[in-house]
């Protein structure tokens, strides 16, 4: 044997080491003809690294140079890969595992008929009885790379199928000899006494590889019954094994894991549950409801227990409804008991032990499956109650030391277990009732430790979706005045889950007005304690939502409460109150929003005012401006009407148009006007000191502004006149101002300023129009030529931001698409304003050319979505608007350019990905224009390197003719994504299918 230019000693011997050199030359080496032999020459050393190399290089040839061999050859080298498969067995497990790689990629590649995989697993036996050797190394070695090799590799579909049908041919003998190996047995697994059932001298890593391997095989599929379930019950009987090995204390907790996991995979299989779920069912009962995982169960810890826990868990929820529907039969019985021991795992879910959380999702699904097939069992009622008084015992905090000493992510799992075992809870009240409302009772008003009567209260708010609004036996106890509302002080965690459970059953209390009187109040008192503020603050939103119009007469301790907020609350939950009590307001007659808002506007505008006055370029001075900001922009949230009753007035509904005309009339009020004058006299005085803005001080204000600028009235919302003037002072505030010379200064930061504006923009477009309960003026005129000087601007600036319009687009994707999208909303909700703002049309349609050439999904979906509103829109089929004559002629200036810069992309100039929106571009203009684009079409693909030079004439000419008829938008993409792949030339690739 010789290689070209090698000395093939000193290379074996470099490679025993191995050198860098012989590493480096090893991939060239591989590629000649004489590898073959050099691989069996390093495999016939002694030398590990060697016969690694060996291995790896035969796994190299056979993946790649395979073809190059006759057929005697190839069936010599199947012959020649078991023999050295076969004598590695008991060497080092990367030589075999690397051999067994070569083998599996060998049977992948073979074109011919016949059985291989099933021929080369008894090659392996004979060669290995023939020398003496134990096969079931190699054999459970080869079936593990082999199904790992099937998984990995792209086959052909003809070859797919001859494998196919190889795997299935050869499933029973694979699993025969996998289960021999896990088993250790001699013949069949013994049941009478599994502890002594080990052969002796058998490596506990190859039963790991081969439970492993078990695993992988039955992905591929099970014939039938009569292999599964004998299969299954061998299964079975060695996990009895592992489990009496367990309970002795030398079990292998990797043996274990691979054993309980493919066991897991065995009884969670949703594919066998359908075709022979009965058997498989009573099977798996009969075994579980032996005592000897009982005993697992609880003589295991944590980490003992969890395996088995979590195919247990896997079981019951795959056969869901064959318990259900057999809820007391004996085995059934055993199983549940075994599920509650399980849910009342000992110890602390998540700090110390991890078993308890399996079932809970099991619990729910039991509940389901009984409610579909209203199955009623004494025993179900008995489970479940276990299973309350477990899940109590269980979400109770753990003692005060042990709390303090775990840690963050401990914690964090404890809170998360609650959450899965309130799940469960709601789940055990769908079945038992008033039994297990009254138990939950009594416990929050009759535990001494606060531990239990706050897991009580966590249980009580855990089903209170459940729980009926008529409920009058239990619930009155819990919230009668000197019940739960008044606790002993020191107790946070119990404090703040009755103040939660306030506001879970809020609903229930709106029809209690004696209740509801003794409650608002102590839960106000609440803010009073730092530590349950966030507790107290959602209890009140919930309160004030819930019972809103019940709360009327509360509604000035409510304002004071708010207003004493703003002195002794965080911002963010200054907000939430104010929002809260708003809500309360909004709901009673507009008459009186004036008078109540009085004294929190009262505050609230000295308080903006001295933010405004001690406003810097320093972003420390604006924290407080911000806050006010926001702490506004809540308030005014509060006080919208809801969006239906302001689309009932639109739609002409009287008594909602009667309704938002009275608050608009009561909305007069000298008060309340002056608050309206007083903010914007106040946010002017900020755009006079442009340097102090920034961009989250922009958002606030155009925030605050936008939560009162409403199609209804708002208690705060000037005439729109002077909104559309406040933006524009904004706009040339932050933007661009007009120079001398009438062109636009465009201020240094206006990329990063605009988008937001550009969306108050949008909205105050959207809701700026006559309204019959309104008495503004006409604004469009005002409002079309400030849309026409931002869009002007925005054209401006982005011309100077890079050499080129479509560099610019790319630069600043926002801002494209905040300016594209307000022109879609401006055609879609407020088309009349187009004529008003005719240069603002005319710039998009400008620069959407640009941003048709730009590689970017969020500059180009933007831009595709409006020009194609605007060639839906100047169809001549479009329904007449005053806005018609000019869209119309906008299409016939632009869309040419357009349709070229479409079929550019769609030629290769663009990544495939953006496919789908240059269709609907290209597909509105062809559905629409259909003349003008037959013509604009014919025109650009004149040009033989046009869109690509891949693409012939008669490409061309097809896809003409397919695109221009059809009417089907399925259609046309179809049509486009093909004409995309020949534009390409990747016709006969992966793309193409």
């Amino acid at each position: 044997m010789g290689l070209e230019g090698i000395d093939v000693d000193a290379f074996v011997q470099a490679l025993s080491i191995p050198t860098q050199e012989a590493l480096a030359a090893l991939p060239q080496i591989q590629k000649q003809p004489e590898a073959w032999q050099l691989a069996f020459d390093l495999l016939a050393t002694n030398n590990d690294t060697c016969r690694f190399f060996g291995a790896h290089t035969l796994h190299a040839k056979v993946t790649r140079d395979l073809d190059t061999l006759d057929t005697d050859r190839r069936e010599a080298l199947r012959h020649e890969l078991v023999r050295v498969a076969v004598e590695s067995s008991k060497g080092a497990a990367n030589v075999l595992s690397k051999l067994c790689q070569a083998l599996a990629a060998y049977l992948l590649a073979q074109p011919t008929e016949g059985c291989l995989l099933g021929a080369a697993m008894s090659a392996i036996q004979e060669r290995a009885q023939s020398t003496g050797n134990d096969a079931a190394y190699a054999i459970v070695e080869f079936l593990g790379v082999f199904a790992e090799e099937l998984n990995t590799t792209a086959l052909a579909t003809a070859e797919q199928a001859r494998i196919v049908q190889d795997v299935r041919d050869a499933l029973p003998q694979a699993l025969q000899v996998l289960l021999g190996v896990v088993s250790g047995l001699e013949g069949s697994p013994a049941t009478d006494a599994p502890e002594f059932a080990r052969r002796a001298g058998q490596q506990v890593s190859w039963r790991v590889r081969a439970w492993r391997g078990l695993q992988q095989w039955l992905q591929f599929g099970v014939p039938g019954d009569t292999l599964f379930v004998p299969l299954l019950e061998a299964v079975l009987a060695q996990l009895r094994v592992l489990a009496a090995y367990q309970l002795r204390g030398d079990g292998d907790e990797d043996e274990i894991a691979a054993a309980t996991t493919a066991a897991d995979d065995m009884v969670g299989n949703a594919a066998i549950a359908a075709r022979f779920g009965r058997s498989v069912s009573e099977t798996v009962l009969a075994h579980f409801a032996q005592p000897w995982l009982a005993q697992v169960v609880e003589h295991s810890d944590s980490e003992g227990v969890l395996p088995w826990a979590a195919m247990i868990v896997t079981f019951g929820e795959t056969y869901t409804e064959h318990i259900a529907a057999h809820l007391d039969e004996d085995h059934v019985v055993a199983y549940l008991r075994l599920a509650v021991a399980l849910t009342q795992f000992p110890g602390h879910a998540g700090l110390d032990e991890e078993v308890s959380v399996q079932p809970l999702g099991l619990w729910c699904l039991l509940q389901e499956a009984l409610a579909d097939s209203e199955t009623s069992s004494t025993f179900a009622h008995s489970a479940y109650a276990d299973v309350v008084r477990a899940l109590l015992a269980k979400c109770a905090y753990p003692p005060t030391e042990v709390w303090t000493a775990a840690d963050r992510d401990a914690r964090e799992q404890f809170t998360a277990y609650r959450r899965e075992a309130g799940d469960a809870l709601l789940g055990a009240f769908y079945v038992l009732r008033g039994d297990m409302l009254c138990a939950l009772v009594d416990s929050a008003l009759a535990a001494s430790d606060w531990r239990y009567a706050e897991a009580a209260l966590f249980a009580l708010r855990s089903v209170g979706e459940a729980v009926p609004q008529d409920e009058n036996d239990h619930l009155p106890r819990l919230f009668a005045p000197g019940a739960l509302m008044q606790l002993q002080p020191g107790l946070t965690t119990l404090h703040a889950a009755v103040l939660s459970l306030a506001g879970a059953y809020a609903e229930w209390l709106s029809a209690r007005p004696a209740l509801l009187a003794d409650v608002v109040p102590r839960v106000a008192a609440a803010l009073n304690e730092p530590a349950l503020v966030p507790a107290a603050v959602t209890a009140l939103r919930r309160l004030c939502d819930n019972c809103r119009t019940q709360l009327g007469d509360a509604v000035p301790g409510l304002v004071q409460l708010a207003r004493d907020s703003l002195q002794t609350l965080p911002s963010r939950e200054q907000q939430r109150v104010l929002e809260a009590v708003a809500d309360v307001i909004l709901a009673q007659s507009p008459s009186t929003h004036a008078a109540a808002l009085a004294p929190l506007t009262a505050s609230l505008l000295p308080a903006l005012q001295a933010a405004v006055a001690r406003l810097t370029p320093d972003p420390d001075s604006q924290t407080g401006l911000i806050d006010c900001l926001r702490g506004i922009e809540a308030l005014a949230r509060g006080l919208q009407f809801a969006d239906d009753i302001e689309e009932r007035a639109l739609a002409g509904n009287a008594e909602a148009i009667s309704m938002l005309a009275f608050a608009a009339q009561c909305y007069c009020d000298e008060s309340l006007a002056a608050f309206r004058a007083g903010m914007l006299s106040t946010l002017n005085r900020v755009l006079a000191a442009p340097e102090s803005l920034n961009d989250e001080l922009l958002e606030a204000m155009l925030a605050a502004v936008g939560a009162y600028v409403r199609r209804g009235p708002h208690a705060f919302a000037p005439d729109f006149g002077q909104v559309i003037s406040f933006v524009r002072c904004t706009w040339e505030a932050c933007v661009a101002r007009a120079g001398s010379d009438g062109a636009p200064a465009i201020s240094a930061r206006w990329a990063d300023l605009c988008p937001p504006l550009l969306q108050s923009m949008a909205q105050l477009a959207t809701v700026a129009a006559p309204k019959p309960w309104r008495s503004d003026t006409d604004t469009d005129v005002a409002l079309g030529a400030l849309l026409a000087r931002a869009v002007g601007d925005v054209c401006t600036g982005l011309a100077c931001a890079a050499p080129t319009l479509e560099a610019a687009v790319e630069q600043q994707p926002v801002v494209s698409e905040r300016v594209f999208d307000l022109g879609s909303r401006v055609l879609l909700e407020r088309l009349e304003l187009v004529v008003h703002s005719e240069m603002a049309a005319a710039h998009l349609c400008k620069l959407g050319v640009h941003a048709l050439a730009v590689p970017s999904r969020l500059a180009l979906r933007p831009a595709t979505s409006f020009l194609g509103t605007v060639v839906r829109l100047g169809a001549p089929s479009a329904r007449a608007s005053s806005a018609s004559p000019l869209l119309q002629a906008l299409c016939s200036e632009f869309a040419p350019a357009w349709l070229r810069a479409t079929l550019a992309g769609i030629g290769g100039a663009l990544p495939r990905s953006l496919l789908p929106g240059l269709s609907e571009l290209l597909f509105a203009l062809v559905r629409h224009h259909l003349q003008p684009a037959r013509a604009w079409i014919a025109e650009l693909l004149r040009d033989p390197s046009f869109p690509s030079p891949h693409a012939s004439e008669r490409a061309k000419r097809q896809f003409t003719q397919q695109l221009l008829a059809t009417r089907s938008f399925v259609r046309a993409k179809a049509i486009i994504s093909e004409f995309a792949i020949q534009c390409r030339n990747l016709q006969g690739t992966s793309y193409a299918s």
